[in-house]
């Protein structure tokens, strides 16, 4: 009996102490100077039953006592159980809730909405409606979360990403940015096909595959070689013929006796003789090849068509009109010289210069873009501050992280764009210098035989 009595005094106390905390939760109570954080802290989406977007929202409550006595406040305390509070969870189109699309008041830590649109932009907030906490405290707003991220159905492909990428970096720097890009990828493709090796010297062969691809550099640009390039071996062998006339020596007498006791006037009708007889016809030959081109080679367009050929052209018509003088190797160097600089900067055109432009304007662009972004985001933090001077950090930061963060892209996509357009630069600048170079060598090669 006694030991009945004590077990029934137990479960009494556990009543007393226990029972009333369960079902009636006492009601936290809030001063006039304390201040409510509402902190959402999931956003979980997921499909409803007609198939549209549902959104759980969760959130936490936070409060900060006010100190009367000591004039302060103490540190951030979670309610459990905020009990006699009342919430309203909102979704937005846009940041500011202006255009809000559903909107409730509950008492629980969660809602869930539901009929919501796949693939849309949406913002989440949860305001505290009462009971009413210190309005100069940002955080008695309620404004305490922004769920920036975009629900989507299914995993969003390379090109979405892209896009959302870019939008988040402002249209105003990135529209410009990607038409300067299109302008350089247009210069590009241009100075690219100009600059083929097959249309700089007569190719070999007149198929497309041979002209685009980078393969027998040999045999679209040497003359040394058993397997060079046809049209300039042709032309070598001729006007090679026409400068070895230029000189006379011991082999165009009987004896070398003969060729020294010759005075000046027999050498110079031997010279004459000489060009006449092979310099002459040999150059005129030459000359034949640059213009109608090779019989039995099939070339893609007219020889004349090849800035190759205007050189070579330019020095045999030099030649040919001073004939075999002593002064004729200097003024066919002159002319060589001349036509080259004028075949250098027409392929050269504008693209290599608007290689250079939008390689470095690109980047410029990019920090821009960041400057202003980051002006931007501490201008709305100039803005918080002025309307909330206790603004806490916990909302300061995140707000000047993310205008930094979006500042930043436009910087990466500078230089994502800049910097492969002025690799292209340095590139076909070079290979313009190894053109140049490589006329010179074919040049001498053949004007050091005279």
């Amino acid at each position: 009996m006694r030991r009945g009595l004590q077990v029934l005094g137990l479960i009494a106390l556990f009543g007393l102490l226990v029972v009333p905390r369960v079902m009636f939760a006492e009601e936290v109570k809030i001063g006039e100077m304390d201040s409510i954080l509402v902190h959402i802290t999931a956003a979980d989406e997921s499909k409803d039953e007609n198939g549209k977007l549902q959104v759980t929202l969760t959130w936490q409550v936070f409060k900060k006592t006010y100190n009367k006595r000591k004039g302060t406040y103490s540190d951030w305390e979670q309610i459990r159980e905020p009990t006699g509070f009342t919430f309203a969870p909102e979704v937005a189109t846009d940041s500011n809730f202006t255009n809000i699309v559903d909107k409730t008041e509950t008492d629980q830590l969660t809602y869930t909405f539901k009929g919501l649109d796949w693939g849309t932009h949406y913002w989440w907030r949860v305001r505290l409606v009462s009971p009413q906490a210190l309005s100069r405290c940002d955080f008695a707003e309620g404004i305490l979360y922004e769920h920036a991220a975009v629900a989507t159905g299914k995993k969003k492909g390379l090109i979405a990403r892209y896009l959302h990428f870019v939008k988040q970096g402002g249209l105003a720097f990135m529209i410009p940015m990607h038409l300067l890009l299109l302008f350089g990828l247009v210069s590009w493709f241009l100075l690219w096909r100009r600059l083929w090796l097959a249309n700089v010297f007569p190719p070999n062969k007149p198929n497309l595959s041979y002209r685009i691809l980078p393969v027998d550099r040999v045999g679209k640009t040497e003359i040394n070689s058993e397997r060079g390039n046809i049209f300039l071996r042709e032309v070598a062998k001729y006007w090679s013929k026409a400068m070895e006339a230029m000189s006379v020596g011991p082999e165009h007498f009987g004896s070398v006796e003969e060729y020294i006791k010759a005075d000046r006037q027999k050498q110079e009708e031997l010279e004459k003789k000489l060009w006449v007889e092979v310099g002459l016809p040999n150059v005129e030959k030459a000359i034949e090849i640059c213009r109608n081109g090779v019989p039995g080679i099939k070339l893609p367009k007219k020889p004349l068509e090849y800035p190759t050929v205007r050189v070579f052209l330019a020095a045999l018509e030099n030649h040919r009109a001073n004939k075999n003088n002593f002064w004729a190797s200097q003024e066919m160097d002159r002319a060589a010289e001349n036509t080259v600089m004028k075949e250098l900067d027409a392929l050269k055109g504008w693209e290599v210069t608007a290689l250079w432009a939008v390689g470095s304007i690109e980047p410029m662009m990019g920090l821009f873009g960041t400057v202003v972004g980051i002006r931007k985001s501490f201008g709305k933090i100039q803005e918080t501050i002025a309307t909330n001077p206790n603004a806490q950090l916990t909302q300061i930061v995140p707000s000047l992280a993310g205008g930094i963060h979006v500042a930043l892209i436009t910087t990466i996509m500078g230089l994502t764009f800049g910097i492969p357009m002025m690799l292209l630069h340095y590139y076909y600048r070079g290979k313009i210098d190894w053109i140049f170079g490589k006329w010179e060598e074919i040049l001498t090669d053949i004007l050091n035989q005279a």
